[in-house]
């Protein structure tokens, strides 16, 4: 009996933990903070990333969208999040060199983005932009894990070698050129382009791929431009390319 007793004693003691703990847990405010990369116990956070404008051809202005996660509850409205600039981490001007898009978390959901809205100018042709951000403390949310709320945006309009390049890329896309880099940019639609380490870490949201989207786009790739380059196709009205393509030293671009 006595056995019984403690056991029981011990169920009750449990259960009541386990209540405090998700009461304590609901009664704050909900919180957010900046994604993690990838999903699972590999997934890690990335405080920074590049953009470049030299492969988006005529485009003046676009749009950098960063995840953000929820911890909490969801609601039933949508909730704006505040995202404060970092004045000390940045060189870029708010309001001629970027701007904040409007943060909102869609009712119902645990995940939103934070849109920073870059603009080309002038001096990006020779020099990289930063602007540095965290996310705030507002009325429908405190702030997250500690190490997930600070991050920053370098922007540009030059192009500038990918650190896989050489190691990674090279058996799909060959001999590296910055005008190859913009025809792979602008043709795959992407900002940047970088290649995973592992399976785990494969992030299209973050343009991070594996060896089999690599191979996908070297196919797509290598028909596109031998098409161009022959005439068999002629090229968009808006492409910003010339035909038979050249590198920077006049030699016609090929892929693998």
């Amino acid at each position: 009996m006595k056995n019984i007793s403690w056991a029981a004693l011990g169920l009750v003691l449990a259960i009541t933990s386990c209540t405090k703990e998700e009461v304590k847990f609901y009664d704050g405010k909900d919180r957010i903070q900046f994604s993690k990369l990838g999903v699972g116990t590999s997934a890690r956070y990335i405080d920074s990333a590049d953009f470049s404008f030299a492969a988006k051809g005529d485009l003046l202005v676009d749009t950098v969208f960063l995840p953000v996660d929820v911890t909490g509850r969801t609601a039933s409205v949508d909730r704006e999040f505040k995202v404060e600039f970092d004045a000390k981490g940045s060189n870029a001007v708010p309001g001629q060199d970027f701007d904040f898009g409007k943060c909102v978390i869609k009712a119902g959901s645990f995940k939103g983005v934070f849109p920073l809205i870059l603009r080309k100018t002038k001096d990006l042709e020779t020099i990289r932009k930063t602007v540095a951000f965290n996310i705030a403390t507002n009325d429908a949310f405190e702030v997250g894990i500690g190490t997930q709320l600070k991050s920053k945006v370098a922007f540009f309009n030059f192009m500038v070698k990918p650190v896989d390049w050489e190691l990674r890329m090279a058996r799909f896309f060959g001999v590296y050129s910055k005008e190859k880099h913009r025809f792979v940019l602008y043709h795959l639609g992407f900002p940047e382009i970088n290649y995973a380490a592992t399976l785990a870490a494969e992030d299209p949201s973050k343009y991070i791929f594996g060896g089999t989207k690599f191979a996908y786009f070297q196919l797509k790739l290598r028909s596109l431009l031998d098409d161009l380059n022959s005439g068999a196709i002629k090229p968009a009205a808006n492409d910003p390319f010339t035909y038979p393509l050249k590198d920077e030293n006049g030699i016609t671009i090929i892929f693998p």
